[in-house]
């Protein structure tokens, strides 16, 4: 496994208060940081970056039921006997509402990360004892955090307050909502000026932001923007990094290649009892009375059975490809004398049900077995931009620009590793719906599905039509469900923030 930086929660960084928070006032016990003392050596700012990072964790746990849970890729396993998910649920059913818990999550934690982000380019400023190349560092991968931040929740959210210094008090806190433009030009001048200042990568990689994640996100940005050749020009930098493609699609996101030559940037993880664990496999995976069939330990796992493959997903997977089998899976067991669901074993999805089994279906791709402990955490890192990311976006950039048979090559190069053949489609309309597709099978369960529908104003007619066939299929679905309008499009700000922050106003039919 590559060496990597773990992102510990420092003392410095808790005690950055993030704008959600009423409670302004600080006291500082014996052995604490005291923050008028410490923003002032390269070592007190390079801790405090780190500190920013760790709020990315916060925001992953929980950001799948919102980012691919929400689109066709998954659903939901309906517990009969646990109604205690309906919170999560309610979003891949679109019957979420302000008082929804995962919102509130995913908001608190970016905003946070905002916030300890403008901690630190504060204090930049009236800092003495920082040398200017750790300085420089330090801007740049503080600047990059602050736009990923932005950038996921204005994709959520839409219009934010658009907090650029140190909240340091209620009344800093009354920030009205600055429109989507904004925002995005923050974002942009966040990344460019991140772009100018950090290094590429050099590999093994440590998890840290570099400039090749930056080019990445500010390539995401354009095409979100539907700036198709500012797109290309960006990501085509990318290219020239040293990243590549690992040979074998199923040992991506395993512990042993973490931070590889594909990986542009993860969210790091460490197991243990100090917080910085994962537990995604536990979520994705069959509840069940012991998951030692699958996950090689004893546990009962009552919090399993979300973010579970579609059958409309598995149906995706052109013949002969190589990432099905890598991607998804079956749990097989058998149901107990009281009903209660008892693993026997891992199966792949090519594998035809025995009479008398029962079958679970889940996502395989993150199941990277044996777990050592029993308690529902794991090392696995979270992947937020791959090299093939990369490639399918400048492939799609570049169509749009009509010059699809510029595109081609990087579209194949990532069919070729999946096995498949080469596709010679140069009309602009056919490779689009093309390039989507591979997009779909390539980073399926990544949390790319639900905005890239959004970005390619796809989302209200294929989420509608998926409604529908979801009805038919399960009795259990409300009837109201899946009304998806354009205001469905983003999220409810979290009721919690309009009450702390009276200046805001809620998003339109919530």
């Amino acid at each position: 496994m590559q060496p990597r930086i773990y992102l510990t929660m420092i003392a410095i960084a808790a005690l950055a208060v993030s704008s959600c928070k009423k409670d302004y006032l600080v006291l500082y016990p014996d052995g604490a940081i005291n923050l008028s003392t410490f923003y002032k050596t390269d070592r007190d700012f390079q801790q405090a970056v780190v500190g920013a990072y760790v709020p990315l964790r916060d925001a992953a746990n929980a950001a799948f039921y919102m980012e691919e849970m929400r689109s066709d890729n998954t659903e939901y396993f309906y517990n009969a006997q646990d109604r205690g998910g309906a919170g999560y649920e309610q979003l891949a059913d679109f019957m979420d509402d302000k008082g929804n818990g995962v919102i509130s999550t995913v908001w608190r934690a970016d905003y946070q990360g905002i916030q300890r982000v403008n901690v630190i380019l504060d204090r930049l400023e009236i800092a003495k004892g920082i040398t200017d190349s750790v300085k420089s560092q330090v801007i740049g991968e503080a600047k990059a955090l602050r736009a990923h931040y932005y950038f996921e929740l204005v994709r959520l959210f839409g219009a934010l307050p658009l907090y650029l210094h140190e909240v340091k008090d209620q009344a800093g806190s009354q920030m009205s909502r600055s429109n989507v433009d904004s925002v995005y030009g923050q974002i942009i001048s966040d990344l460019t000026d991140a772009l100018s200042k950090l290094k590429p990568p050099s590999f093994p990689q440590v998890g840290r932001i570099t400039k090749g994640m930056v080019a990445t996100e500010l390539g995401m940005v354009y095409m979100t923007r539907k700036e198709w050749t500012k797109a290309s020009d960006i990501l085509s930098t990318v290219t020239t990094m040293g990243y590549d493609l690992l040979p074998d699609y199923k040992t991506l996101c395993k512990q042993a290649t973490e931070n590889s030559k594909e990986s542009i940037f993860e969210i790091q993880y460490k197991s243990g009892t100090d917080g910085q664990s994962s537990m995604f496999i536990y979520y994705f995976t069959p509840v069940a009375k012991s998951t030692s069939a699958y996950l090689g330990i004893n546990f009962a796992n009552s919090a399993g059975g979300f973010n579970t493959p579609t059958d409309d997903m598995v149906s995706q997977y052109e013949a002969g490809d190589q990432r099905l089998d890598a991607s998804i899976g079956y749990v097989k067991g058998h149901l107990d004398a009281t009903g209660t669901y008892i693993p026997d074993s891992v199966s792949s999805i090519l594998s035809p049900s025995t009479p008398g089994t029962v079958s679970r279906i889940f996502i395989r791709k993150y199941l990277d077995p044996p777990y050592y402990n029993a308690l529902r955490n794991t090392d696995q890192n979270w992947p937020v931009y791959r090299y093939a990311d990369v490639l399918l976006l400048l492939a799609e950039a570049l169509n749009e620009d009509n010059k699809p048979g510029d595109a081609l090559p990087y579209l194949n190069k990532v069919r070729a590793r999946a096995g498949l053949a080469a596709s010679s489609e140069t009309n602009r309309d056919a490779l689009r719906d093309v390039i989507a597709h591979e997009r779909r099978v390539e980073l399926a369960f990544e949390n790319k599905r639900w905005f890239d529908l959004v970005r390619t104003d796809k989302a209200i007619p294929v989420m509608t039509a998926f409604g529908v066939l979801q009805k038919q299929k399960y009795g259990y679905i409300s009837a109201n469900a899946y009304n998806v309008t354009a205001n469905r499009l983003v999220y409810a700000i979290p009721n919690y923030e309009m009450t702390y922050n009276t200046r805001l106003i809620q998003n339109l039919g919530y």
